[in-house]
């Protein structure tokens, strides 16, 4: 169908420019032509165009790759203020503005004498009233909020130009409310979802589609165009039915859906739905040229548009790996009012060909692209996408049509790396876009197998081959990946053709920890650490109880020294999360990624950045100096007001005889130390016949319930994290330690031992395992490191054990060393019982923690036990005899 615009030849032209996002200005002008506007020109960031008013505002309520429309009141010389005041005041604004219009003026750009764009700015707005008042005296009012009218100065060197925006909002701001709601899942804005879809051609795709209606039996009338030219419906300015694309039948896979952003827009121009179709106030409304009842009918032929669009026959599937994302861009569909053109699938090939499957359509040829956003995908989510990215690229083999269809549609993708490349190829052609401000690829790979006639890519009817009865036929592997055989005939892809040695190796490591845990009873350990120096990371396995039956793995990437690739490093990790579920029977689902990197003298951490999603918005990759996991949240890592962690339903995993709640999502550690186990079971031991019990940094209260399962008579658990001790209680009442016995105090630790020592509470046995390092802000100015503090904690300590008391002490610092002498001198004595507390799936890393007993004697004696000489003690002696008498203690006992 030949574009028109509404300009007559005889009607006088106004310059106009639509400004966009760098990047977008071949894929907009593209746009503006469609629509029939003329001299069109793609500038950086800009496209200028001409015509009539009735021309910007159709390119306002049809375009969906403009920031804004804008129309050109004046260009002049422009040297300094003078100038400037004088050529603003020149224009004839009293026949621009609608009278009692509202302004608001904005300026960009500085010269050698404008050099503050706010002054520049006030002076035109100084220019427009003086001349506003001078010839109609009044002076428009100004709201720099919401303002009528927007007028723009652009100053380059000694020129400007003056403009007025006819869009009012951007109109890139057209979501749903649903989407941009808190705590919504990143749903990508509306312009860019836009450039991705005219990428796929998915508007020209969308023009020549297939209705259920009289164009199944020919009649021409029916289709309209998904740009914003003029409807082919009986306008005068439709084109002849001879230049009518051959009919199509609009397939679009968005394979990672995010937030619903790109299948909101397909679905959209599907409908043939004008993007400023619901948007009530534009700037042009306060433009002297507008004219209402042109506007009218340009909203009248949108609407008829819409209306005739309702019967398009097409294909639009979304999925993610992510149920978030998914109910996001159900939600988003449903506000949006196009929930019925998407279907949604389980991310999987097999699946999604089967939502593919259709009634044929008249021959209709399949047309489409498959689109992926992997630039807020959770690390631990990207192998499956990866996985589905290259079935759905290459296709079939084979006599399945669906899949051969698929063979034939490009791929576009929004990423910021270049994974998809190492998987799919060079893209035929990419772009540098900044959606959220943050540095992306828009990459095109081209169709597998290239073009199919229309007679060899329809699409099955479902009652002509039942999906059950589909020919099954093997994937044909991107050049960039290899595929592995794991024993099991289904030949995995990978990135990395190494990756198969990791395969050999886990596969191996496995079987042996498989039989150590089922001797040894236990169901939650370590079935990989760094086994192989490339693949660098740890895999625990947990199993849930019978409660909560389940498998999960967490995998901890070990931070890449600075001399390996950061790319190579990223591949890795994802054939690692590719295989590891693949080679240990878990859902990948159920795979959680986490990057830890070193921090000073080790890790504090808390929340994953991005919250509900494992990895979400952390972007794990890239970290250097090849540091260990860190294994310790630090002080106050957690919430500091009452959480739901008490009523959340979480897995639920058995050690010892106890059960734990775990969490995967929401923290870069799941609420117990794997490599604690028999620490906790040292406490149980030690705590036997014991009455009173101490946890100090208690995180999840583990060591508690295992204190509480050996008999004390009363437990007091310290955390400065709210969250924790609302998850330490949680974990005794499920264990059936509940009363008034059972104490929970949120404290910084060091304050609260200071206070402890000035009464008689005293302990039998204190379990201490401190944050190698913490600077929380509920910590007040101090900060906390256990290399330079652990004598200042473990001599408070000590001054808090009754006379048999004993502490057992932990840290996870690598290079932890105890100062013996400075301790003794204080009467305190450490045993180390490391290697005893080491279990056997964390043997490869004797340094993951450091273990000591901790106990009292006088100074004399303990000096002693560590071998000082009799001069050291006896100097230490009369020290003590010199010092001051401590302060009477107070006699009360701790109550919470």
């Amino acid at each position: 169908m030949a574009n028109t615009s509404l300009t007559t030849h005889d009607t006088p032209l106004h310059e106009f420019y639509a400004s966009c996002p760098e990047g977008f200005e071949t894929a907009l002008a593209d746009e503006l032509r469609g629509m029939g506007l003329r001299q069109v020109r793609p500038l950086k960031g800009r496209v200028a165009f001409a015509g009539s008013p009735a021309d910007a505002e159709r390119a306002c309520l049809w375009s969906r790759l403009a920031s804004r429309i804008f129309v050109v009141l004046g260009r002049f010389a422009c040297a300094n203020a003078e100038d400037l005041y004088e050529a603003t005041r020149s224009i004839a604004w009293e026949r621009i503005l609608r009278a009692g219009a509202t302004i608001a003026v904005t300026a960009r750009g500085t010269n050698d004498e404008l050099r503050n764009s706010h002054f520049a700015a006030l002076r035109v707005k100084d220019a427009l009233c003086d001349r506003m008042l001078e010839v109609e005296g009044r002076r428009p009012n100004v709201d720099t909020d919401d303002p009528d009218a927007r007028i723009s100065l652009t100053l380059r060197g000694n020129r400007a130009s003056i403009q007025f925006d006819l869009s009012g909002d951007p109109l890139f701001k057209r979501l749903p409310r649903e989407a941009t709601r808190t705590h919504a899942a990143h749903v990508l804005r509306p312009d860019y979802a836009a450039l991705a879809c005219a990428q796929g051609n998915w508007q020209e795709i969308c023009s020549a589609a297939l209705t259920n209606t009289k164009d199944a039996m020919g009649d021409e009338d029916t289709a309209a165009p998904a740009d914003g030219s003029a409807s082919a419906n009986g306008s005068a300015l439709a084109g002849s039915t001879a230049e009518r694309p051959t009919p199509t039948l609009p397939v679009m896979i968005d394979a990672c859906c995010a937030g619903g952003g790109v299948v909101l827009e397909a679905a959209s121009i599907l409908a043939d739905r004008a993007p400023g179709l619901e948007r009530r106030n534009w700037g042009f409304q306060s433009w002297s040229e507008h004219d209402a009842a042109a506007w009218r009918e340009l909203l009248d032929e949108a609407d008829r548009r819409a209306e005739l669009a309702q019967g398009r026959v097409a294909r639009i599937v979304a999925t993610d790996p992510s149920g978030d994302a998914v109910a996001c861009a159900r939600r988003v569909l449903k506000a949006a009012g196009l929930a019925d053109r998407v279907i949604f699938a389980q991310p999987d090939l097999d699946k999604i060909s089967r939502k593919l499957m259709m009634p044929a359509c008249c021959g209709g040829e399949p047309r489409g692209f498959v689109f992926l956003d992997t630039t807020e995908t959770a690390i631990s989510k990207m192998s499956r996408v990866l996985d589905l990215a290259t079935s759905l690229h290459a296709g079939a083999c084979g006599a399945d049509p669906v899949r051969a269809m698929l063979s034939t549609m490009p791929t576009v993708a929004l990423t910021r790396d270049d994974l998809l490349i190492r998987t799919l190829g060079e893209p035929a052609r990419s772009l540098r876009v900044m959606p959220n401000n943050e540095e992306a690829e828009l990459a095109v790979f081209s169709a597998a197998n290239g073009a199919i006639s229309a007679g060899e890519g329809n699409v099955a009817a479902e009652d002509s081959m039942p999906a059950e009865d589909a020919v099954e036929s093997d994937v044909a592997p991107s050049p960039a990946t290899t595929l592995i055989d794991l024993g099991d005939g289904k030949p995995c892809p990978v990135l990395i053709p190494e990756s198969e040695q990791f395969a050999r190796r886990l596969r191996k490591v496995a079987k042996l920890r498989r039989k150590w845990a089922q001797r040894e009873g236990v169901t939650c350990y370590r079935v990989y650490d760094a086994d192989l120096p490339d693949y660098s990371a740890a895999i625990d396995l947990y199993e849930g109880s019978a409660t909560t039956p389940g498998r999960w793995l967490v995998i901890a990437e070990y931070a890449a020294p600075r001399e390996v690739d950061p790319a190579l490093a990223e591949a890795r990790l994802l054939d690692i999360l590719t295989l590891a579920p693949r080679i240990l029977q878990v859902d990948p689902d159920n795979v959680f990624a986490k990057a830890r990197i070193r921090s000073r003298g080790g890790s504090q951490y808390g929340k994953q950045a991005g919250g509900s999603n494992p990895g979400k918005g952390s972007k794990p990759r890239g970290g250097h100096g090849g540091s260990a996991p860190a294994n310790r949240p630090g002080q106050g890592a957690g919430s500091g007001t009452p959480s739901d962690i008490r009523t959340r339903r979480l897995p639920l995993i058995e050690e010892g005889g106890l059960t734990f709640a775990v969490n995967f999502n929401d923290y870069l550690d799941t609420g117990i130390f794997l490599d604690h186990r028999i620490t906790r079971g040292l406490v149980r031991e030690h705590a036997r016949g014991k009455r009173f019990f101490l946890n100090l940094f208690a995180y999840t209260g583990t060591a508690t319930c295992y204190a509480a399962d050996a008999g004390v008579e009363e437990t007091v658990t310290v955390d400065l994290s709210n969250t924790y001790l609302d998850w330490a209680e949680r974990n005794m009442e499920q264990n059936g330690f509940v009363g008034p016995d059972h104490h929970y105090v949120r404290a910084d630790v060091m304050s609260w031992i200071r206070d402890m020592r000035q009464t008689r509470n005293r302990w039998d046995l204190i379990f201490c395992d401190p944050p190698t390092f913490s600077n929380s802000s509920k910590m007040g100015r101090r900060t906390w490191d256990v290399q330079r503090d652990h004598v200042e904690l473990l001599v408070g300590l000590s001054r808090l054990l009754s006379r048999e008391g004993e502490v057992i002490f932990s840290c996870n610092l690598r290079t932890f060393r105890p100062d013996i002498e400075e301790l003794a001198r204080a009467g305190v004595v450490l045993t180390d019982i490391t290697d005893e507390t080491i279990p056997e799936d964390f043997a490869r890393n004797k340094k993951i923690h450091h273990c000591y007993l901790v106990k009292r004697y006088t100074s004399e004696e303990a000096m002693r036990r560590i071998g000082m000489s009799e001069d050291a003690i006896r100097e230490r002696t009369r020290e003590l005899r010199e010092a001051s008498a401590r302060k009477p203690a107070d006699t009360k006992r701790f109550r919470r």
